[in-house]
């Protein structure tokens, strides 16, 4: 991330550089920056802004349309619903930008340690493996658990696809450049169900995923380069941040939607002029200078999001959301901010997935459970280690159970699934 006069954090081949902390940017204390959502990255932002580019955190504008923060990396007790996790992060060694996030960020149990430091001793202490990554036949590990189950021909097609340039890619889905023979393998369903991909997502996307995690393709069947947090990803990660960044005053603006950054475009550079906002439904504007900053987050995996009951299925939510309105108002200004009609025009064939987050307050589930994994969830290991996927199942589902209790709050009879 470069800041003005040239500050930035930089990774070589050694680490001479990274833990050198940056000279103070001239004229940092007359800046400002608001930040547009309040989700793991802009959360990263605002404390990048205050730890290494020395920005007052009262300079800086944290704007979210909901009522709390988090953003997708959200973890919550309903009274009416129970626990609810939409989602969760597999996370890995080589998250350089996250690991040195949070070397600074305090942990909430044990402040006089970094949220890094217990991670790893956590992690260290209790290694991810999964005893069985996909099963059939009602709780059955699959014969072939543990192998690709790859044919040379398939092979070949991921090899192909790593070495195309991505510009030839546009508007290419993985069931174009795939046959039938991948499709079927143990692979696609390790890979697919990690990453949430389907047949019809973006063979670009596919593409850089497998350069991105290809030092850790040979532990897809077991998970054992996963790492994982004590509770959810928001206890364990978001809350210290937001602590870290409250306690050095930073403004945290909820029930605030943005809905247009307006942009003036002069001499081939763009410059963000106002804000177009709603603030508890009433509209308003906050006017930029030269000496404000503006981050967005575009468009959201989450969005839109509805919830169903046990009795009621979650509704279809056709509005595509704030937070892709906001690209879409930003776009209409000048095509250099991309196309975001090409993420969520396939509506419902682009929905994310279905998840359900299960609160049992009894053990009759228990010996399923451990039947599957060989581990025991009331232990307080990782049971999963991220997901088990049913083979056989028309709606490709798959269980997780991550260490519990999941929640802080959660009581010792409740198993979170």
């Amino acid at each position: 991330m470069l800041f003005e006069g040239g500050i930035y954090m930089y990774y070589s081949n050694g680490n001479y550089e990274a833990f050198a902390k940056p000279k103070k940017p001239a004229g940092v204390a007359n800046k400002s920056a608001y930040l547009i959502g309040s989700g793991l990255a802009s959360l990263a932002a605002a404390v990048f802004l205050t730890r290494d580019a020395q920005m007052p955190g009262q300079n800086i504008h944290v704007l979210e349309e909901l009522a709390l923060p988090g953003g997708s990396m959200d973890g919550i007790y309903n009274p009416d619903r129970g626990y609810i996790v939409r989602g969760g992060r597999e996370m890995e060694q080589h998250f350089e930008t996250l690991w040195d996030l949070f070397r600074s960020i305090p942990s909430l149990e044990n402040p006089d340690v970094s949220v890094l430091d217990e991670f790893y001793w956590l992690n260290k202490d209790d290694p991810s493996f999964s005893h069985a990554r996909a099963i059939e036949k009602r709780g059955q590990r699959i014969p072939t658990d543990g192998k690709f189950t790859l044919s040379r021909k398939a092979i070949e097609e991921i090899a192909k696809l790593v070495m195309t340039p991505e510009d030839q890619l546009a508007d290419l889905k993985i069931n174009d450049v795939f046959s039938d023979d991948f499709f079927k393998s143990n692979f696609w369903l390790d890979w697919s169900t990690m990453f949430a991909f389907e047949p019809w997502a973006s063979a670009m996307e596919m593409r850089r995923y497998l350069m991105r995690f290809v030092h850790h393709v040979g532990t897809l069947p077991n998970m054992s380069s996963l790492k994982f947090t004590k509770y959810n990803q928001y206890e364990s990660l978001i809350q210290p941040m937001v602590h870290y960044l409250e306690e050095r005053g930073v403004n945290f603006q909820f029930n605030t939607t943005v809905n247009n950054v307006v942009v003036a475009t002069s001499g081939g550079q763009k410059v963000a002029t106002k804000l177009e906002i709603v603030e508890d439904g009433e509209e308003k504007t906050i006017d930029l200078t030269e000496n404000d900053l503006v981050f967005v987050t575009n468009g959201s995996i989450t969005e839109s999001t509805t919830y169903g009951t046990n009795d009621q299925p979650a509704p279809i939510n056709h509005p595509v959301g704030a937070a892709w309105t906001l690209w879409e108002n930003l776009a209409k200004q000048d095509p250099a901010f991309g196309h975001p009609k090409k993420f969520y025009q396939n509506i419902p064939p682009a929905n994310w997935t279905i998840s359900a987050t299960s609160t049992f307050t009894d053990d009759r589930i228990i010996p399923y459970i451990q039947r599957i994994t060989k581990k025991d969830p009331h232990s307080g290991q990782l049971i999963t280690s991220g997901p088990v996927s049913i083979r056989d199942s028309n709606w490709l589902m798959g269980l997780t159970v991550s260490r519990q209790p999941h929640f802080a709050q959660q009581k010792p009879n409740e198993l979170v699934v």
